[in-house]
């Protein structure tokens, strides 16, 4: 079978890399194509060059690998409407994504976990509950580890709990998939840059439902607009949690065992308990997992404290939404708070986190990126004033300089992270680099 890995990634066991090694091994004809040069690649062309079935085109997409492919594997930073996954439907290729591929061969039940916040820490939690109940259990998806990675090790006794963003559910839609337990934990303005409008990226998130049955199970924010018009919409038996009603989470956990910071995490903990309740974890399970989970790193992750001063890195923080939640986590227990703001546009508004800041008299840097111009015209606005910084050490020593004991530094950007990073990782790498410099 001639298969066509159309983008390879940059993480070690991300979606590109881990079903290029998967076809590999099974000795297909791979071809791997990517818009980044093999240096940008690094050490995931170099894992495969070991394959004489491998080959690589570079820097470049070309109309003949799509005509040349038996099967196309889309890597999630891939666009549905893409031009050429346009020309792949054209020509009636078989689009995959590691994750349907994983799904077609999953001997096990599949959690699936979307959302445009909390989807992470819900999913890791949501493990952590069902391995505390004495399940064996495997995490993967968006949260960085391809589930191809694990696939030879899964048994009928398992349990399998994915992280999936909006791109990963649009191909299992197009498949006809869904998982056997789907949450959805929140929707949010985002993706506004890769999607026509906001009911196209409400219908994206609805696919890991929509091919249900009835006595699968979907977990929905009761107190969220957008998926509350969902429960009407499944074929499949719906539950609920919430922090404002009555819902399946009740009972489930105690807040006080609770040891992340915000509201927003307390509604995590409570879909991940309604999550793995349905996939057979015990109370017991769900309580112990609830009071040692200390959160995942680059989500409010404490990174040091020095002279009464706290560095704080939530470089996933893309959306205006996600910084909003952070300062209200925060903001009760500390002085003052210094964000670190900005970054790529993603086609969002900021006048609401503009109002939020200023009210909350919070010192701000904004980074010099494509949202910029945006940010600078919100803030004005709502007469937020900030510092506008061109990298990470000038904004972190700007505020350095300003911050006393008793207040936190806080990366929280609200904003996508290329063109001065990478990704959002890297960002939150540089932050911490610079913080340990200090």
């Amino acid at each position: 079978m001639k298969v066509l890995i159309f983008g390879l990634g940059q993480y070690p066991q991300g979606s590109g890399v881990s079903a290029a090694v998967y076809f590999a091994e099974k000795g297909e004809d791979v071809r791997v194509t990517d818009l980044r040069s093999e240096k940008e690649l690094g050490a995931n062309v170099r894992r495969l060059k070991k394959f004489k079935n491998v080959e690589f085109v570079l820097g470049k997409h070309r109309k003949s690998d799509i005509r040349w492919a038996d099967i196309i594997i889309r890597n999630p930073g891939v666009r549905q409407h893409s031009v050429w996954m346009t020309l792949a439907r054209q020509f009636e290729k078989r689009i995959e994504s590691d994750v349907s591929l994983f799904m077609e061969a999953c001997p096990c039940p599949v959690v699936g976990i979307t959302g445009t916040r909390g989807k992470s820490t819900t999913s890791a939690l949501t493990a952590e509950m069902l391995k505390a109940s004495g399940k064996k259990t495997w995490l993967g998806g968006n949260i960085k580890v391809s589930p191809l990675t694990f696939i030879d090790n899964v048994r009928a006794d398992h349990v399998v709990v994915l992280e999936l963003s909006s791109w990963l559910v649009e191909t299992l839609g197009e498949r006809g998939m869904s998982p056997q337990i789907a949450c959805i934990t929140n929707i949010m303005r985002d993706h506004l840059n890769a999607y026509e409008n906001m009911e196209a990226y409400v219908e994206a998130k609805a696919q890991i439902f929509r091919h249900q049955r009835p006595d699968d199970i979907l977990v929905l924010n009761a107190d969220d607009s957008y998926t509350k018009q969902f429960q009407k919409e499944a074929p499949s038996t719906g539950k609920t949690f919430s922090l404002k009603k009555k819902a399946d989470s009740d009972r489930l956990i105690a807040v006080k065992d609770l040891r992340l910071l915000g509201e927003h995490n307390l509604a995590n903990a409570r879909a991940a308990a309604v999550i793995a309740r349905s996939a057979g974890a015990t109370l017991a399970g769900i309580r112990k997992a609830v009071k040692s989970f200390a959160g995942l790193p680059d989500r409010l992750e404490v990174i040091a404290e020095k002279k009464g001063i706290l560095f704080i890195n939530d470089t996933t923080a893309t959306t205006p939404d996600a910084t909003m939640a952070a300062v209200r986590a925060i903001s009760q227990d500390r002085k003052t708070i210094h964000l670190i703001f900005g970054g790529a546009d993603k086609e969002l508004e900021f006048d609401d986190v503009a109002s939020l800041l200023k009210k909350k008299k919070i010192c701000i840097s904004v980074f010099d990126g494509t949202a910029f111009s945006k940010i600078e015209k919100a803030f004005k606005k709502a007469n937020a004033s900030f510092q506008s910084v061109s990298s990470m050490k000038e904004s972190v020593t700007y505020h350095r300089k300003h911050a006393k004991k008793g207040d936190v530094i806080l990366l929280s950007p609200g904003c996508a992270s290329f063109g001065m990073f990478r990704n959002e990782f890297e960002r939150g790498d540089q932050f911490k680099k610079v913080v340990r410099k200090i």
